[in-house]
């Protein structure tokens, strides 16, 4: 919920009893990942890649988000940095916060539980394609593929005849 603390776990082990350098975590964007926070296995030391971030290691190395927003909705990533010669390992955990509704006054209230409904029917609505417009789409894809390669092959043969000819 809105404003509460949020606790992302990095994975269903203790971490602690693993061998490794160290985990970092980041939050996926659109055009790749940012990082949030780092730590060094053994250190208490924290390093931000944000001087702005609030974010800081919890127990376990979950990470804790103070006061979360919708805006920190989104995919975040544990990423456990190996020994040489061991294998990394990557978690993610998906966080979705609702959008924040302040105490509404009495003679507000109707208009605030509407506006609530309706972004919730909104997140409903979402529905997925038919299967017959992704076949559609494959046949339709397929066809255009075929055509162009008679269309290739048409061009050659015609090239392939038009030398023939210069040559005699």
């Amino acid at each position: 919920h809105c404003s509460q603390n949020v606790s992302l776990k990095c994975s269903g082990d203790d971490i602690d009893k693993m061998d490794f350098l160290s985990v970092t975590w980041y939050k996926l964007k659109d055009k790749g990942q940012v990082g949030i926070i780092r730590r060094d296995k053994g250190e208490n030391i924290t390093y931000p890649y944000d001087s702005t971030s609030v974010a800081q290691f919890g127990e376990n190395y979950s990470l804790l988000l103070p006061r979360v927003k919708p805006e920190d909705s989104g995919t975040y990533e544990c990423a456990i940095s190996a020994d040489i010669g061991r294998q990394n390992l990557n978690f993610k955990v998906s966080l979705t916060v609702h959008e924040c509704v302040t105490q509404p006054e009495l003679t507000t209230m109707a208009t605030v539980s509407n506006t609530t409904q309706s972004i919730l029917s909104c997140q409903i609505q979402v529905e997925d394609l038919p299967v017959i417009w992704s076949i559609t789409g494959y046949v339709a894809v397929s066809i255009v593929k075929i055509l162009l390669c008679v269309i290739s092959i048409w061009v050659i043969r015609i090239r392939s005849s038009n030398q023939e000819q210069r040559r005699w």
